[in-house]
């Protein structure tokens, strides 16, 4: 199955914080790394970045960085077949074991495979790999 993801910033008054059933990612400002990815299924983007669920997550990326602000980005998704929630979880996945960010603590070293997943991101996607692959 081949799953494109269409990235762009996303940012206060922007209407992709309204999207759900997508992916988003907190990067540093400067260098572009992604510091965290998370999906968006049943809420919003603007929940899940400044829902009290995630304070944990701020407060770890400002420890370990010193960040006051950082960038997000918000990656829809295009599939070949209807979209399911156990469809996001498994891109979210397979992103996360491929990039590995720093302040994600679920999926880095274990995950459910679906064979056959091939993910590939565009637009301001700012990592190096731009294609995964769920052999």
């Amino acid at each position: 199955m081949n799953v494109r993801l269409d990235w762009g910033y996303t940012g206060h008054g922007e209407p992709s914080l309204e999207y759900s059933r997508v992916l988003y990612a907190y990067l540093h400002p400067s260098s572009k790394e992604i510091l965290y990815l998370g999906k968006a299924d049943r809420c919003t983007v603007q929940e899940r970045l400044y829902g009290k669920h995630k304070s944990q997550v701020f407060a770890d990326i400002v420890a370990g960085t010193g960040l006051t602000q950082f960038h997000a980005i918000v990656g829809t998704l295009s599939a070949e077949h209807r979209f399911s929630s156990a469809l996001l979880s498994d891109v979210e996945t397979l992103l996360i074991m491929g990039i590995q960010p720093t302040y994600n603590r679920q999926a880095r070293h274990s995950r459910t495979a679906r064979p056959g997943l091939l993910v590939s991101c565009h637009g301001v996607w700012p990592h190096r790999y731009r294609r995964f692959n769920d052999a």
